[in-house]
This record gives C-alpha cells, structure tokens and sequence, in this order.
C-alpha cells in the first residue's frame, strides 16, 4: 500500500451508525466500500448493495488494518500484511492492541524467513506486555529460537518466561498458564537434548508439577473431582493443541491421583497420549482399564483398535514382523465396532503378509480393504481349485514376452529344463508352439506359497503342465500333467 494509496480520498455524504447526520464522510479508493466518519473516526461499511436499503457496520480504522492485514497474509501476501499490520499499531492506544499488532508483524516476519526482525518485533511485543502476559510472548519467541537452531538462546528465553508464570499469583494459574507451563519445559528439555547436554528432564518436570501443586492448593473452595477434570481438560489440550505428550502425561496422571476413582475418559485421555508417544503397550494397558469401567463403549474400542494397528505399523516400518502380528491384527478388526471403517485395519493385515511371504492373502486383504469384493471373492474361488494331491508351478518373466496373452485356462506349455541357465541353474523355461513364454517361478519375489518352485522340482523329469489360471493379473498358475521319476 503506497502513499498515493493510503491519502487518496472521495467525500460522500451519509449517515454514521453514532448519529452523525449529513455530514461528509472519507472512503479511501483502495478499500471500496467503506467510508470513515469524520467526526467519531469510525468505519462505516456499505453491504448489500442489491437493495435499496443501506445497511452499516461501524467498526474502528484500526481494526479495518488489521482486517486488510489478515487478508493479505491469508493470501500469502506478507509485505502488504506487515504493512496494514503497522497502520493498525500506529492506530492502537491500549498495551494489548499493541501486543497483538507486534506479534502479528513478527509472524508475519517468520512468514517469509526475516528471523531477525522478527525476534525484534517479539522483543518489542514483550516490552509492551503486562506482567499477566509477557510470558506469553516469551514463548513465542523462545520457540522461533528452538525452531532455527539457537538453543542456548532459546533456554535463556524460555528461562524468562518460567520466571514470568511464577511471579504470578498463584489463583492466577489457570488452564491457559499450565498449557504454557508444559509447553515451555516440553522445549527447555528438547533444547537441552540438541545441545547434547545432561538430561533436564527430571528437573523441568518438577517445575510443572510445582505448577500444578499450585493450581491444586490455591483452588481451596473447589473440590476435587472439579480439579481432576480441569487438569485432564488441560492434559488433552497440551497434548492435542500444543503436540507436548511427556509434559500432558504429568497433568492427566495428577488429575487421576487426585480423583482416584475418575471416570473412564481419563485413562482414555491417557492413553491416547501415550499413543501418539509411541508408547503403545502403556496405552493399551489404560484402554483396558476404560474398557473395564464402560465395556461398550464404542469409542474406547475404536480407540484401542487403532492403537494396536499403530503398533503394528511401527514395527512394520523397522521390518520387525512376526508371526503373532497376524493374531494382534485381527483382534484389532475384531474390537473395531460396526460401521468403523476396516479398510486400514485389512490394509495394516496386508502389510503384514506380505512381510511374512503371504503375497496372494496379502493381495486378497488389499482387494477387501479397497472394497473389490468381487476380486477377492474370485481369488478365493481360485484357490479352492488347488488340491493338495497335485503338483502346481507359477510362470514369471511373462512381461519380457507376450504378457498373459497365450495363457487361457486349459492351455498347454511345454516345460524344459535350462541346466547350463548362467543366472540360475534350476531354471525352467515354458514354451508354447516352441516360443518362450515365460519361466517357472524359482526366486523369493516370484513365488507364491501354493505352487511348487523350480529348485523344488530339480528331480523330477519334466514334461508339460495345464494352465488352470491367472490370479490377481500377477500369477500365472499351471497344473503339471506329465511327470516320470
């Protein structure tokens, strides 16, 4: 917004919503729409042009900047955002509006990557602040300081606004101040742990659960099951909001030792804390407590279920899967209530085939969490063909020929022998009419539990097996239909 901009003006006559009658008001071109009164400096803006009628909205010129300057940063426009941001400060009287408007141009500033004005407008954000709420901006500039790399200073900071929360009274802590308290311990500890120093964690926990005393101590007229549900309100709301599971944990275990016989929510509550910090087995062990307290509810079993596929998804990224995975899985899909959806769940249980060498049940889960009934229903049928007292191969490398093109069920191939094959002494080709097709599956990433490998059928004197079909477009499955030992 430049100069020419901000002082060209129109006159207009109209009504003020304070009472001033015909007399001029001043609409400024770059804000269609909205007149100032000149007399009481409100804003009048014109809506609803399509009738006949005037309707007027009369807000302040400060909030009209500051109104533009969140439009502009919305749009990603941070250079006119800063500067609207700035014509609202000059315009603000109160400390507050002051602090708003400074810490407004300091995000603005971390926007697009001017950290160092930005620590500037924090620092004059916290000058302006009163005693109640300078650790606030304390907070927010420790965190820029976390977040580009500068620990030392952001402890210091941090340091500053502790300092700040415990000068205040102590009916002052409330839930606001302990979601600060938690969140400034959660980066004083992480601030520490990058600078590869002793561990504070101890020490900086003691410090909120000092905070909590106090909150506790100082509400003596309230009682406590009042406090425990405050304190798992404010537990849920650092977790949630603020992303500080360790700290969150200190405040729902204080409101569970304060109201021991607390209702289910609270070890709900816990437990998803302890899920999104990885700590599943913890969190599993509290959704049985809520389960116990109020076993149908849907909720904690919906929970729960997705607490146990997480688990397994995290050992599935560490490649860690066993066999017992399988059995966890499918109870997850069991306590999962009606009308969840199990579309994860079956694709959480295809991962974890596929990690055990399952590929065609994989294949089949993956198909039903996609809701490809009819494709999953026909590999089963496929699979059911298959009898134990028969001999079946699957061809691979059809790519590198004619695909699935010659194969139709009942097709004959001819199958020989490769034994001075340089990638593979046990290889088999298969021929149609004389013509490679494909060759009999023999490696770890061909084959499927159900058939035969090549290596497998190293002593047996082949001839000619029957194509009985094609599973998932992916195997190609024959039966063998002339052996001699």
């Amino acid at each position: 917004m430049n100069n020419e901009e901000k002082y060209k003006y129109t006159i207009r006559y109209c009504e003020c919503p304070n009472g001033h009658r015909e007399h001029p008001f001043v609409m400024p071109h770059v804000t269609l729409g909205v007149d100032f009164c000149l007399h009481c400096g409100g804003m009048i803006r014109h809506e609803d042009k399509s009738k006949h009628k005037k309707s007027h909205k009369h807000t302040s010129r400060r909030e009209h900047f500051y109104r533009k300057a969140k439009e502009c940063s919305i749009n990603k426009d941070h250079s006119t955002a800063i500067e609207f941001f700035n014509e609202a400060l000059r315009l603000s009287v109160a400390n507050s509006e002051k602090c708003e408007a400074l810490s407004e141009i300091a995000l603005e500033y971390e926007a697009i990557g001017d950290y160092d004005s930005a620590i500037t407008y924090w620092n004059k954000s916290c000058e302006a602040a009163g005693y109640s709420t300078v650790h606030m901006y304390l907070t927010e500039k420790g965190y820029l300081l976390y977040r580009i790399g500068r620990y030392e200073d952001a402890i210091s900071t941090f340091e500053e606004a502790l300092k700040a929360l415990d000068s205040l009274n102590d009916t002052a802590i409330g839930s606001t101040e302990l979601i600060y308290y938690a969140r400034i311990v959660h980066y004083i500890i992480y601030s520490y742990e990058d600078l590869e120093k002793d561990n504070h964690k101890e020490k900086y926990h003691n410090v909120l659960k000092h905070a909590i005393d106090r909150y506790i101590q100082a509400k003596k007229y309230t009682d406590d099951e009042f406090k425990a549900n405050y304190l798992s309100e404010t537990a849920w709301a650092a977790s949630v909001q603020e992303g500080v599971s360790g700290e969150a944990l200190i405040l729902i275990d204080s409101a569970i030792r304060l109201h021991p016989h607390c209702p289910a929510d609270y070890y709900n509550i816990k437990a998803i804390i302890l899920n999104s910090g990885f700590q599943y087995d913890e969190a599993l062990k509290c959704y049985d407590i809520a389960l116990s307290k109020d076993p149908t509810n849907k909720t904690f079993r919906e929970n729960k279920a997705d607490c146990m596929r997480n688990k397994l998804k995290r050992k599935l990224f560490f490649k860690r899967t066993e066999p017992r995975d399988l059995e966890v899985i499918n109870e997850a899909l069991k306590i999962l209530p009606e009308g969840c959806d199990n579309g994860p769940y079956l694709s959480t249980k295809a991962e974890i085939l596929d990690q055990l060498d399952e590929p065609v049940k994989a294949r089949i889960c993956q198909a039903l969490a996609a809701k490809r009934y009819d494709e999953a229903d026909k590999a089963e049928k496929q699979l059911k063909k298959l009898k134990s007292s028969e001999t079946y191969i699957n061809i691979t490398g059809t790519q590198y020929y004619k695909n699935f093109a010659p194969f139709r069920e009942g097709t004959i191939v001819d199958l020989i022998k490769e034994k001075d094959n340089p990638h593979d002494k046990y290889a088999i080709r298969v021929e149609i009419d004389g013509e490679t097709v494909g060759y009999v599956a023999n490696s770890e990433y061909t084959l499927i539990n159900e058939v035969k490998s090549a290596r497998e059928l190293k002593y047996v004197r082949l001839s000619k097996a029957e194509v009985q079909f094609i599973l998932f477009n992916e195997w190609v499955i024959a039966k063998l239909i002339k052996v001699m030992h």
